[in-house]
């Protein structure tokens, strides 16, 4: 009897013991695990808060600009300046008749191509843009470099030719990186339109995206505002967009404005010279669809004076004709009050008597190459 009482005693104790050890492996499994989970649960919010904090801070000190395909980026503080609406001007939208890019050869079709393709992007200034490798491969010839230079330039005229809205970009400021890598006995190259300096290739007096962004949308909606209160056949919205030009541009003898060379002069200041009276009528019939291109020569004066000129040529009816606006402006010419006909003197010219006094130049460039002009008829329009 007393042993088997002891006996219960120690498998009491035993089991007593075995509770306490459970339990307190228990407690301290339990106590672990809460501070592991407490402890990840507090670096997982404070990286998420550092993170928010980043983004936080960068969307208000930063604009981004992508420069490369492989995602390099620089950061580009910028003032913030009013926007003239909230539409983006986007150049795929914008009419073109491309008649010069028709005149390249497959190369510069392919520079061409790339430049306007990131027209929108290039609006910061900086905007890097790779040539595929279509273009580099000609490098590959014995005279390589010497026909990239040409396409490269050719490229540029028609361009500039083409297209009468990338007043913004200086080209004077932009070149053409070539890197050459060679492993074993393989030449392979790389070709990058680059700014020329850390400066950029925006036209001085423009500093940002914004500003650009500006100026191509407010031209545009003078652009539109006038053609919105044109109407008639085709002949009369040409008569009435050239009228309206020498109605209310001024001849202006600041050659140091950047912007008397350009659509934004004529159509915002309301002053320019032979380059923003002809830009500008392109820039309006581009968007009503009458063939209109830019012709570049020299032109001689009632003085007897021979100068560089810009004028257009314009199609109607399967026909090439001239038109002179800055020589049918009185005030470009210093004169008062003149006739009607004095007014349309050079308005759908033909050959005899737009050649008499203007010869146009196809070679724009001494490194591109020279473009061919239409073939004008030999009198003048007849309605």
């Amino acid at each position: 009897m007393v042993k088997n009482t002891k006996e219960r005693i120690i498998y009491a104790i035993i089991n007593l013991s075995l509770i306490l050890i459970i339990a307190s492996l228990t407690l301290f499994i339990y106590f672990v695990l809460k501070n592991d989970k407490e402890e990840i649960f507090n670096e997982y919010e404070n990286n998420v808060n550092t993170i928010f904090s980043t983004l936080e801070a960068q969307t208000n000190n930063i604009v981004t600009e992508t420069l490369t395909e492989n995602k390099e980026t620089l950061v580009i503080p910028v003032e913030e300046i009013p926007i003239y609406n909230n539409e983006e001007y986007d150049f795929t939208k914008i009419n073109n008749n491309r008649y010069y890019y028709n005149q390249l050869d497959d190369t510069a079709k392919s520079i061409y191509d790339s430049i306007e393709k990131n027209l929108n992007n290039m609006k910061s200034g900086n905007y890097q843009i790779k040539l595929p490798n279509t273009v580099s491969d000609v490098l590959k010839n014995g005279s390589g470099e010497e026909v990239l230079q040409q396409s490269f330039q050719s490229a540029w005229d028609a361009l500039s030719l083409d297209r009468t809205d990338i007043f913004f970009i200086d080209i004077s400021k932009i070149t053409l990186r070539i890197k050459k890598t060679t492993y074993i006995n393989r030449t392979s190259y790389s070709l990058i339109i680059i700014p020329e300096d850390e400066n950029g290739y925006l036209e001085d007096g423009i500093e940002n995206k914004d500003m650009v962004e500006q100026m191509l949308n407010k031209t545009k909606n003078s652009r539109d505002e006038i053609i919105n209160s044109i109407s008639g056949d085709t002949y009369t919205k040409v008569l009435q967009i050239h009228d309206w030009i020498i109605e209310n541009l001024e001849y202006s003898s600041d050659f140091q404005n950047a912007n008397v060379y350009n659509i934004y002069g004529a159509l915002i200041e309301k002053n320019a010279v032979c380059e923003g009276y002809a830009e500008s009528f392109k820039y309006m019939l581009d968007e009503l669809g009458i063939p209109c291109i830019l012709v570049k020569g020299t032109a001689t004066n009632s003085e007897g004076v021979t100068e560089n000129h810009e004028w257009n040529y314009v199609k109607l009816e399967e026909k090439w004709y001239a038109v002179d606006v800055t020589w049918d402006d009185p005030i470009s010419k210093g004169l008062g009050y003149i006739t009607n006909k004095e007014k349309h003197r050079y308005f759908l010219q033909g050959a005899e008597t737009m050649n008499k006094k203007h010869i146009p130049k196809g070679k724009i460039t001494e490194a591109g190459q020279e473009f061919v002009y239409p073939e004008l008829e030999a009198s003048e329009y007849k309605r």
